[in-house]
């Protein structure tokens, strides 16, 4: 659908990709080969009609105490290669940071987070802005409802700021998450155009020290 909708693809655009989980003949499965990662860095590239990724994130499946350092490795081998410019890793700890870091630059970090949830990585996404890297929350206007649609439940202080700027709680929500650094850039997915619309016009949604005090 990307390669669609965009190509060709204008000057300046940067596709992300994602790898790790994955679905063949077996049905769902977790990359953890150099063969099963090489093949699903290669089938984006078929898919998009590309040369190369702009940027590739590595998606691990189980968070605490998982090791990345094989798996990064062989991307990075496939980056001298040429099939991709840049790095970045998901679901992941500070201690992941470092130990990919280890093994070549990152340049994004993709997690779940939200106002409301997993907020043990308010520290990480700091990390990550002092060491220059990009902090990329999904499900930021899901909350805990992930695939299930945008968060319904909301608090008394989304609601009001929400009336006080005519805004939706989803924009709230949103601008929330990019007033956490100028290295945020969430990724709100929708199929909705109203919903895209509104996502977009969050970028000029400003929150004051004040009202963000009263969402913290």
């Amino acid at each position: 659908m990307i390669r669609e909708a965009l190509s060709p693809y204008p000057e300046g655009l940067v596709i992300t990709t994602k790898v790790g989980p994955g679905v063949d003949e077996r049905g769902f499965y977790n990359a953890t080969t150099p063969a099963e990662l090489r093949t699903q860095v290669e089938e984006n590239l078929r898919q998009l009609g590309r040369e190369h990724l702009d940027v590739v994130n590595l998606r691990i499946m189980n968070r605490p105490g998982e090791s990345i350092a094989d798996r990064f490795g062989w991307l990075t081998e496939l980056r001298d290669a040429g099939l991709i410019r840049h790095l970045g890793i998901s679901n992941v700890s500070p201690a992941h940071l470092d130990e990919a870091q280890a093994i070549a630059p990152v340049v994004c970090v993709q997690n779940s987070y939200s106002i409301d949830t997993h907020r043990e990585d308010d520290k990480f996404l700091g990390l990550c802005g002092e060491r220059g890297i990009a902090f990329v929350p999904f499900f930021a206007i899901a909350g805990s409802q992930r695939e299930g649609g945008p968060a319904t439940d909301h608090t008394a202080a989304i609601e009001a700021l929400a009336a006080a700027h005519d805004a939706t709680p989803a924009q709230i929500r949103l601008a929330w998450t990019l007033h956490q650094g100028p290295h945020v850039l969430a990724i709100p997915g929708t199929g909705n155009l109203t919903h895209l619309a509104q996502n977009i016009a969050t970028a000029a949604l400003h929150l004051t020290p004040e009202e963000l005090a009263t969402l913290n």
